[in-house]
């Protein structure tokens, strides 16, 4: 039993001022039209041709039914355009995926007219599954030019199909037989003009919803410059094992969240094609699921290389790092005394230096011409030489200090001091006149 989820999106893009394109998820019927020609003529086109081939396809399940709603669709645009004189040349471009139920199995079938694209993704690896009908992509299957030349020719948007243009319409069909792990995009040219297969292929391989995955494959498109409408489908089917019956594929589309894949029947590449299913009766492991689906191997050999690469450059900084922080001594004062640290000054990031020795000379027994010098760190290349300078410090201040003459002591001498001799005072009568000795000066 076949499961599809889908999801789509759809921009005008950043230099158009009108979107001209118009997409279809319907049950088993998707779609996106890229239409052309006049104000209005394009938005038209598409949006007949899509409204068309979804009434067509409800009461149909078969390629020849896809067929008929294709041609269903270039007939309404080209009545639309005579009944309209308004709307005269309108045109548009049309991709197509309608799922086909059968006895032999589900068949996707993709169809196209013009330059919109059908791609299968398939174990990672994106391949355009349709034809472009433009006349530089003619004139690369004649070998008239190459694919680089085209993406460059002037003349690279002139299409050579398109629907509501002729009475008479060729369309390109293709059978992708479905199988799990696959998905099918279906974009206009606004995308693919804009971003490369590989950017498209990291999408799908990223964003497991349908819906987000469109979506961020319009973004890309507008942040690379947006040159056109954009529009993109994504469809995703899920095979379930062992129901032992074919399904009506019309009757069995839900809406479950599943990853897409889908192999092509008559046009597929070599090397891709159904998927085995997993053995019966026994319990299949995360790795063997992802080696039967041809999921590559996240972590390859260079992978592995470029890892062993890093950790051993890093590990080699890590080291040297290391080994500078700590090849080197300083000498330096702490409080009184003489100190010496491994490492530099203030540390290397997380490498801090580490104290080695405190010095038994203090530091008030350094002459003072020597304390600055201490107290803004004295680097030294090894522990030895760290330990030599401090020794140097106390034995240049043990000979200064041997070198200064032991202090003169002076002895006092007494000096004697004569003592004046008084004589007493005389004592005389009265009225008499008293004379007093003289003092010597």
């Amino acid at each position: 039993m076949t499961v599809l989820r889908a999801g789509s999106a759809s921009d005008t893009g950043r230099v158009r001022t009108i979107n001209q394109d118009s997409v279809l998820t319907g049950a088993t019927v998707f779609a996106v039209a890229d239409g052309m020609g006049g104000h209005a003529g394009g938005e038209v086109a598409s949006a007949t041709a899509v409204a068309a081939l979804d009434a067509a396809m409800a009461s149909t399940s078969s390629a020849e039914g896809l067929v008929n709603a294709i041609r269903s669709a270039n007939d309404a645009i080209a009545a639309a355009s005579r009944d309209d004189p308004s709307l005269a040349g309108m045109g548009t471009t049309v991709v197509a995926a309608s799922l086909i139920g059968s006895d032999a199995g589900d068949v996707l079938v993709l169809a196209n007219v013009g330059d919109s694209r059908g791609y299968l993704f398939h174990a990672g690896r994106l391949r355009q599954v349709t034809d472009d009908h433009s006349l530089a992509a003619e004139m690369v299957r004649s070998g008239d030019i190459s694919e680089a030349e085209a993406a460059r020719h002037p003349q690279r948007h002139v299409i050579t199909r398109a629907l509501g243009i002729e009475g008479s319409i060729d369309i390109d069909l293709f059978d992708l037989i479905l199988a799990e792990g696959d998905r099918v995009l279906l974009c206009s040219d606004g995308l693919t003009n804009e971003i490369s297969d590989e950017e498209i292929e990291r999408v799908l391989s990223t964003l497991v919803d349908p819906t987000a995955a469109a979506e961020d494959l319009v973004r890309r498109a507008n942040a690379h410059g947006g040159s056109d409408n954009i529009s993109v489908v994504i469809i995703d089917a899920v095979i379930a094992e062992g129901t032992g019956e074919s399904t009506a594929a019309h009757r069995i589309v839900t809406a479950p969240a599943a990853t897409a894949s889908i192999p092509k029947r008559e046009t597929a590449a070599p090397g891709i094609g159904a998927i085995s299913p997993p053995p019966v009766g026994r319990r299949e492991g995360w790795l063997a699921r992802r080696r039967r689906l041809g999921v590559q191997r996240a972590v390859t050999f260079r992978v592995l290389m470029f890892l062993v690469l890093l950790v051993g450059v890093l590990a080699g900084a890590w080291y040297f790092l290391r080994w500078y922080a700590t090849s080197a001594y300083y000498v330096t004062a702490q409080g009184g005394s003489i100190v010496i640290y491994q490492g530099r000054p203030g540390g290397v990031l997380w490498f801090q230096p580490k104290l080695v020795t405190v010095s038994p000379t203090p530091l008030d027994q350094v002459l003072a011409t020597r304390q600055p010098a201490l107290r803004n760190d004295v680097p030294e290349p090894t522990l030895e030489a760290a330990q030599r300078y401090v020794a140097n410090l106390a034995d240049e201040y043990r000979q200064t200090q041997a070198a200064i003459p032991p202090a003169q002591v002076i002895t006092p001498t007494t000096i004697p001091i004569p003592t004046p001799t008084v004589s007493p005072p005389i004592t005389s009568a009265p009225g008499a006149i008293v004379t007093y000795p003289t003092l010597p000066r």
